[in-house]
């Protein structure tokens, strides 16, 4: 619990970090952009959004209102979206050292070369008086002159933190910053924390149709229904200013002001791995990468177990650390460091713990199985895997799919012509990248996102981009993709969009028509 507060601090003070160093390179280079491009006005150092008229050079940034998104014109003249990672969120435009955004009296937005000519643009303009801005959320947006949304980057992320007096009404999640968990309050009052294959992990109970989740300013989290009465609570009142996290490692917990943990859920899915010289701790776990399998390391011993099914102990009163030594042996030591247990796969040097679906095992370095521990097959059962695509019907399990060679996740059934045809566009100067397969949490996720507080109503299909309810989007099952070229979805009659509508067919995929970018194996 400790180690999550540190992580969530370490996590803010990285991004303020990264940011400032990042101010201070925006401001001199505003300085100098100033002096060079007049007549253009460039954005105020530190401002959110850019005006008719005015220009970000170079170098230059804008930066959210809240500070955590950075949107900067890079010295190659790709245009960059930077969160609190290192690595971009999303780009757009080519390399063309000295590029420029511009933002036109007439609402024009583009990316333009050094002798103007535009390199890249969004799909729509707002008119006269549009303006560009960076929201607190990751989104780029164009707004008319009425405030009104005309297009966006489609980059908004949903926050992984409810702070104090924030309030989740129906519809609306929160989602860990690696996107693998969601806790979503359904429109029938079900809160419930979704895990990477998008079972529940937990949840309170309630089932009261219009209820929300509050974290009030004492920092009680409490549940209540459309008339305000409580049908749950965390029972954590007296710690004013809290936060509630949900934590990359699964883990949705409560921090005080002063970011010590009060209260969590204890659905940590720890690393699925264990290598020598980073012993496992008391209260520490393990996990599968589907979030089934745990194993757990108590005073009195090791506990591995399936979803609530323990399938084998390792009792071991007095147990400190778990650790796999230099020569590949793994054992369980007490305090004064005396072996209580051991797998006896010693002799194997850089061999690891893992934790995987099926069981725990230890394998060594060379992929040898030296010892493990099945979970029993009847818990695990699973159906076999389809080879034909027409036989996907519904979603499927991250299990059923696989990350091919161009990096892209589909069903295996899909994975042999998405290659072919992604070697193809490259042979023809066509550099595709895509999104594939989302879990179920994901697509509830976007569609909540998408479709505003209606999005689990099945029937609507005002969503912006169009978003398939959850169960029914062929991403679900690994059987379509979303193209991007140069960091942006494709665009109807671009290069890429005519290469596709000549050559996709060879490889089994059909347009979604009104959605240039969704390609599909039967054109949903």
């Amino acid at each position: 619990m400790t180690r999550g507060a540190q992580s969530v601090v370490g996590r803010e003070r990285g991004a303020r970090a990264h940011l400032a160093v990042r101010a201070v390179v925006t401001s001199a280079c505003v300085i100098v952009a100033t002096l060079g491009l007049a007549p253009w006005a460039s954005a105020a150092p530190g401002e959110g959004e850019l005006r008719p008229g005015e220009v970000l050079a170079s170098g230059e940034a804008l930066v959210s209102a809240d500070g955590s998104q950075t949107l900067v014109v890079q010295p190659d003249g790709v245009l960059a979206l930077f969160g609190a990672e290192p690595e971009p969120r999303w780009v757009a435009g080519p390399t063309v050292p000295g590029s420029r955004l511009v933002v036109g009296e007439n609402g024009d937005v583009a990316l333009t070369a050094a002798d103007g000519t535009v390199v890249w643009r969004p799909e729509a303009t707002g008119g006269p008086g549009s303006r560009l801005v960076l929201q607190d959320d990751g989104d780029v947006v164009v707004l008319d002159p009425q405030g009104t949304q005309v297009w966006e980057s489609g980059t908004a992320v949903r926050p992984s933190i409810l702070p104090a007096g924030g309030v989740l009404g129906p519809g609306d999640a929160l989602a860990s910053p690696d996107g693998r968990h969601a806790l979503l309050l359904r429109d029938d009052g079900q809160l419930a924390l979704l895990g990477p294959d998008a079972a529940t992990r937990w949840s309170p109970g309630t089932d009261q149709p219009g209820a929300g989740l509050t974290l009030r300013e004492d920092g009680d989290l409490v549940v209540t229904d459309a008339a305000g009465e409580v049908l749950w609570r965390s029972r954590t009142a007296g710690h004013p200013g809290a936060s509630l996290v949900l934590q990359d490692d699964g883990d949705l917990a409560l921090y005080d002001a002063a970011g010590a943990a009060v209260w969590s859920t204890g659905t940590v899915v720890g690393p699925p791995s264990l290598a020598a010289g980073v012993p496992l701790a008391v209260g520490q776990v393990l996990g599968s990468p589907d979030g089934h399998v745990r194993l757990v390391l108590g005073t009195d011993g090791l506990t591995l177990a399936y979803d609530d099914t323990v399938v084998w102990t390792a009792g071991a009163a007095g147990a400190a650390a778990l650790t796999v030594q230099d020569d590949g042996n793994v054992v369980l030591t007490g305090a004064d460091g005396a072996v209580l247990w051991a797998a006896m796969t010693q002799g194997h040097p850089g061999a690891t713990v893992q934790l995987e679906e099926s069981g725990l095992l230890v394998r060594a370095s060379t992929g040898q199985e030296l010892w493990r521990v099945d979970v029993p097959t009847d818990l695990v059962t699973r159906e076999p895997v389809a080879t034909d695509c027409t036989e996907v019907t519904g979603p499927v399990p991250q299990d059923d799919t696989v990350v091919t060679e161009s990096g892209v996740r589909v069903h295996s059934c899909l994975a042999e012509a998405v290659d072919a045809l992604m070697s193809a566009a490259r042979e023809d100067g066509i550099e595709l990248h895509a999104g594939g397969w989302r879990s179920a949490s994901q697509q509830i996720a976007l569609r909540a996102k998408n479709c505003g507080p209606a999005a689990s109503d099945p029937t609507v299909v005002a969503c912006r981009p169009p978003t398939a309810p959850p169960g029914t989007s062929r991403h679900e099952r690994g059987l379509a993709l979303d193209f991007t070229i140069g960091g942006s979805v494709l665009r109807a009659g671009s290069p890429a969009f005519l290469w596709l509508a000549e050559h996709a067919a060879d490889y089994g995929l059909e347009n979604l028509p009104g959605e240039p970018w969704h390609w599909s194996v039967d054109g949903w």
